[in-house]
């Protein structure tokens, strides 16, 4: 797939689901409890795929997009993309990794936290822009004010709550990370597997059901 396609389909899909768990060998588990869910797009920590690298592509035979997060260097988004991610998805705000990402043709998400950091992302050519400490800097007024600044954003909003963010997508975030709302150490200590795909499934339906009133 093209990183053309590859952004579309993250612009279409709209919900990311980062799968952080204690034991790696609980990864498969949680993802098919989340794919039940009706999630189609996952991001997996860099460290996790160090030392399990196949696990992206087992994942993508499901039909997921799989993207590697925690990036902070170009060389670790090389590393993930011979593994076969989908996207990479920097927690800092460096050109090196945009450069890696069209270098290997796949999405780059740079991650911003003040207007100036967005605008240095949207500069360096990201593919997407993902607002860290979003609830804590104004939540969806602050989403608003960014497009309304740099319209041709595309923005994903970090770590949304299980409930109360479809006012971000009417803000203008195109897409959507979920994390600690989750709770998957929780509830994969509790082998919840039932609960994990619930909570997916709520996301993933609210989501659906937005788009369907909005276009």
């Amino acid at each position: 797939m093209s990183k053309t396609k590859l952004s579309e389909a993250m612009r279409n899909i709209g919900i990311i689901a980062t799968v952080q768990v204690p034991n790696e060998q609980h990864i498969l588990r949680v993802v098919k409890a989340l794919v039940d869910g009706g999630i189609r797009a996952v991001e997996l920590a860099y460290s996790t795929i160090r030392s399990a690298g196949w696990l992206i592509q087992s994942l993508k035979e499901s039909g997921l997009l799989v993207g590697i997060g925690a990036v902070t260097r170009s060389a670790q988004a090389r590393e993930a993309g011979v593994f076969g991610a989908d996207f990479i998805t920097a927690s800092v705000t460096t050109p090196d990794v945009v450069s890696a990402c069209e270098e290997m043709k796949i999405p780059c998400i740079l991650s911003g936290l003040s207007p100036t950091e967005v605008w240095r992302a949207h500069e360096m050519a990201a593919d997407f822009v993902k607002i860290t400490a979003a609830e804590a800097l104004g939540g969806p007024p602050y989403i608003r004010s960014l497009r309304e600044t740099l319209p041709a954003l595309q923005l994903v909003g970090a770590d949304m709550p299980l409930d109360g963010y479809i006012p971000y997508l009417e803000a203008g975030a195109e897409v959507l990370e979920f994390r600690s709302s989750l709770e998957l150490p929780r509830l994969v200590e509790q082998e919840a597997w039932a609960e994990i795909s619930r909570r997916a499934s709520m996301i993933v339906s609210t989501r659906d059901g937005w788009r369907a009133k909005n276009g």
